[in-house]
């Protein structure tokens, strides 16, 4: 049991902390699109029917409506009812178990699209709880929250596949059922230092609010609004970028996971070395970087790799950014940078299907999400 002013043992049960919660996105992403493709995708590919790519499409627009959409929802509610957010993320991930267990039964009409609902909004839960969890105990450091974060992009490559390839749902049900341990046994001193922060909070003792001490750069003098716009903006811009990036390989054998791969790994490099050198310098050189090897990569699919990872560092460093802009808000914070990520989403699939010049048109993104990134952060404290 940790003694109080024991700070070895509370930064040893912080990273335990974070290794539950990134082992569990995991498995949440996982287990969503392996439901969306055992369900929905088999279940029309199944049926030789002509338009069934544009029904997997109809799937696959709700469920970011939801797993996205809805966060800064359940975001905005758990800033508003402290209880709420204690709980939150812990069942959505614990309740993954239900759609699972609805399309291990059945792989039907009903079922493939009910599972895959349930999914989506238990996601969206998990997503904010964890991801809020994860911050406040980041002691203002942006590394946690991309390491949280990298996670996510290899349980979706993972969950397609094994979904895509009619397997049974035993192994998605095993990796949850372990990140429920971990996570139970984890987060117990957590949920009762969040009470003692609310409930000392309302005493007036601003020396047990973490949130406030999360600040590694200080904000524009123009003011959080502008700081928010900014890094809404780079966000989005981010998001609609990484859809239309043209690899300029093709993704075959063990090329298929190379993308979730090199965006894990940028993910929860950013955070790292943001904390490090700052977060202005780590975003402006890494995706002035990653726009180099697009245009020098020639296809290859090793320069490709190198700039996908640098395109993703920036993403821990602009959700920080936004809770650093809204520090009494976390869990709205959280939810604007997945809103923005699923407007970009929605920009690509209603957008024109072919872009001429796909090269200047990155480039153009990437100086624009360094502007406006440059924009909103001031500067890290020296």
């Amino acid at each position: 049991m940790r003694r109080p002013g024991d700070k070895s043992s509370g930064l040893r049960i912080m990273k335990n902390s974070l290794a539950s919660w990134t082992i569990a996105h995991f498995a949440v992403d996982m287990s969503c699109f392996y439901i969306l493709y055992r369900g929905v995708e088999q279940l029309y590919a199944a049926m030789s029917w002509t338009h069934w790519q544009e029904m997997l499409a109809i799937a696959i627009l709700l469920y970011n409506v939801l797993a996205f959409g809805l966060q800064i929802m359940f975001g905005a509610l758990s800033d508003r009812f402290p209880k709420l957010e204690k709980i939150i993320g812990i069942e959505g991930l614990d309740c993954m178990l239900v759609p699972l267990i609805i399309i291990w039964i059945s792989q039907g009409s009903i079922a493939s699209w009910t599972s895959m609902i349930i999914a989506a909004v238990l996601n969206a839960a998990f997503h904010v709880g964890g991801g809020v969890n994860v911050i406040r105990r980041s002691a203002g450091k942006m590394a946690p929250s991309g390491i949280f974060v990298s996670s996510g992009a290899l349980g979706v490559i993972t969950g397609t596949i094994y979904g895509a390839s009619g397997h049974g749902a035993l192994l998605p049900v095993f990796i949850v059922l372990i990140a429920i341990i971990m996570v139970f046994l984890t987060t117990d001193n957590w949920a009762q230092d969040l009470i003692m922060y609310y409930e000392r909070e309302e005493k007036g003792d601003k020396l047990v609010a973490p949130v406030r001490e999360y600040m590694r750069f200080n904000v524009l003098r123009a003011g959080s609004l502008a700081a928010v716009i900014c890094l809404f903006f780079a966000v989005f811009i981010r998001s609609y970028a990484g859809f239309i990036w043209p690899l300029g390989f093709e993704k075959t054998g063990m090329l298929i996971i190379l993308p979730a791969a090199a965006s894990c790994l940028g993910k929860a490099l950013g955070g790292i070395i943001a904390d490090r050198l700052g977060a202005v310098e780590t975003a402006t050189v890494s995706l002035v970087l990653s726009m180099v090897l697009f245009l020098t990569g020639n296809g290859s699919w090793f320069m490709m790799g190198l700039a996908i990872m640098l395109f993703n560092m920036a993403m821990p460093i602009t959700l920080c950014g936004l809770v650093a802009a809204v520090p009494e808000n976390v869990g709205f914070a959280f939810g604007l940078s997945t809103l923005a990520l699923l407007l970009g989403y929605i920009l690509f699939t209603t957008g024109p299907a072919d872009i001429s010049d796909p090269a200047h048109l990155m480039v153009f993104l990437g100086i624009a999400a360094v502007a406006l990134i440059a924009a909103a952060l001031k500067r890290k404290y020296k």
